[in-house]
Order: C-alpha cells, then structure tokens, then sequence
C-alpha cells in the first residue's frame, strides 16, 4: 500500500509538472499570435522545449501507470489520453502558428525585395535619365563650343577683311598724298609761270613806254 502511494504521488508530480509546461506552451502560443513582432525564433524554440518536456511528462505518468494496480491504472490511463488530446491540439496550434508566421515572413520578404526592386528601378531610372541629361548636356556643349568655333572664324574672316580694308585705305591716303603733292608742284609751277609771264608782260610794256616817250622826246 504504502508503494502504491509513493507511486501515486510521482505520478501526480509529473501530472503537475505537465500541467505547468501546457500553461506555459499556451501562454506563450497566446503571446505570439497577438504580437507576431516579438523574436519569433527565440519564442518557437522556447515553446518546443515545452513541448518535449511536456510529452516527456506524459511518458512518465504513462510509466508511472502502467505499474499500478488496474483499479488505478484504468482511469490514469484516460486522463492521459486526454493530456495526450491536449498536447495534440496545442502542437496543431503551434504548427499553424509557426506556418502562419513562415507565410508572414514570406510575405514580408516579398514585401521587402518588391520595395528593394521598385528602389532599384527608380534608381536605374534616376540613372537613365541623368545619362541622358548628360548627354544632352554633351550635345550642347558640343553645339556651343562649335557655334564657337565658327563664330572665331568669321571673327578671324573680319578682322583679316577689316586690315585689308585699312591697308588700301592707307594705300589710297598715300596715293591721294601724292596726288596733292603733284597737284601742289604743279600748282607751284603755274605761279611760277604766270609769275614770269606777268614778268614778261611788264617787261614788254616797260620797254614800250620807254620806246614810246623816246620817240616823242
């Protein structure tokens, strides 16, 4: 009798610690399934030691019932069934929840790489398009420093026309210095000339009025 106690009392130990692993599990299955943010990885390893330390329980009473009388042993028998039922559902439980959070970070990731593909298209299309202002920048540039060029070069036509228009106009002043010098000497000449004929002139009448008076006196 007094081992069908001792017997009785270590089954009901590991009934305890049975009970106090399941409330355990369901707290903290129950804390996951309202905030799914929490360390997950942390949590599910947590929650399946219970559950080994709670099947482990339940192979103990088993154990522990299977050597006690029948009298004894029948109704342990369907309470461990039933913690068995238990256990089953909780480990349902924790399966789904385990896939749920699996479809949750699934779909966070494909979240995650859909934000990082749609930053990388906008920065390949920054990029495109900074390429092309580039080169059009380039064009421009290009266009500019040619219109440039050209602008030199008519510059250039210009100023070559411009000094040969001033070297004529220097010939033209040196031709036309000469003219006025020519035209000057001749002029010089002329008055010289009129100069000796007046001369000429006077002279004559000079010797007029002397022949003149003389044939008179």
């Amino acid at each position: 009798m007094h081992s069908q106690i001792t017997l009785s009392e270590m089954f009901r130990s590991y009934e305890q610690d049975y009970k106090t692993h399941m409330e355990s599990v369901m707290y903290d299955l129950l804390k996951m399934s309202k905030d799914r943010r929490e360390d997950t990885d942390k949590s599910f390893s947590k929650v399946s030691d219970e559950l080994q330390q709670t099947e482990q329980c339940i192979k103990q009473m088993e154990l522990e019932a299977s050597t006690l009388p029948s009298s004894y042993k029948k109704e342990l028998m369907e309470t461990i069934k039933q913690y068995k039922r238990d256990m089953a559902k909780v480990e349902k439980d924790f399966k789904q929840l385990q896939l749920d959070q699996q479809e949750d970070s699934s779909r966070e990731k494909l979240f995650n790489d859909r934000q990082i593909n749609q930053a990388l298209l906008k920065q390949e299309d920054r990029f495109i398009r900074q390429t092309l202002e580039l080169e059009a920048a380039k064009r421009t540039a290009y266009l500019t420093e040619q219109q440039a060029n050209q602008i030199s070069i008519n510059l250039h036509s210009q100023s070559m026309t411009l000094d040969n228009s001033i070297r004529k106009t220097q010939y033209i002043r040196e031709d036309l210095g000469e003219s006025n010098s020519l035209v000057n000497i001749m002029k010089n000449r002329i008055m010289k000339r009129k100069f000796i004929v007046y001369g000429v002139f006077g002279f004559l009448a000079l010797c007029l009025a002397i022949a003149i008076m003389s044939w008179f006196f």
